[in-house]
């Protein structure tokens, strides 16, 4: 049951922030750069601090699983993903659409290669 709190607690904050991050960052000309952005920056932060950071230093799996399932999960968004597509192919924005899929599936995996390769120079520098 405590895990299940531990996940709310964490979303609420990530979902929070996914709604701030929304309302600041804005749509160019239909494209949805606030989307694209938080759903790079959860694959950067679940890859380094989720898998990583947290790790090392020995937390509760609790704050593991809070920060993985509950922040990441409700900061990043795959329905919002997949309607901003739709909603860029229904206005006869292919192009864009293109370019949105292609820069969310490259970007989110460009951006946990990031977080990987950031832990990974650290620990060998120490």
């Amino acid at each position: 049951m405590l895990d299940y709190l531990v996940i709310a607690f964490f979303a609420f904050i990530g979902g929070t922030a996914r709604y701030w991050l929304g309302l600041w960052i804005p749509t160019i000309g239909g494209f949805p750069l606030g989307t694209l952005l938080v759903n790079l920056l959860g694959c950067f932060i679940f890859s380094w601090v989720v898998k990583h950071i947290l790790s090392d230093i020995d937390v509760s799996a609790r704050l593991v699983l809070g920060v993985g399932v509950g922040f990441c999960g409700a900061l990043t968004t795959f329905s919002s993903f997949a309607l901003d597509t739709l909603k860029l192919v229904q206005t006869g924005q292919i192009g864009l659409a293109i370019i949105y899929l292609v820069l969310s599936f490259v970007g989110g995996l460009g951006m946990t290669i990031l977080g990987e390769i950031i832990y990974h120079r650290k620990a060998a520098a120490q």
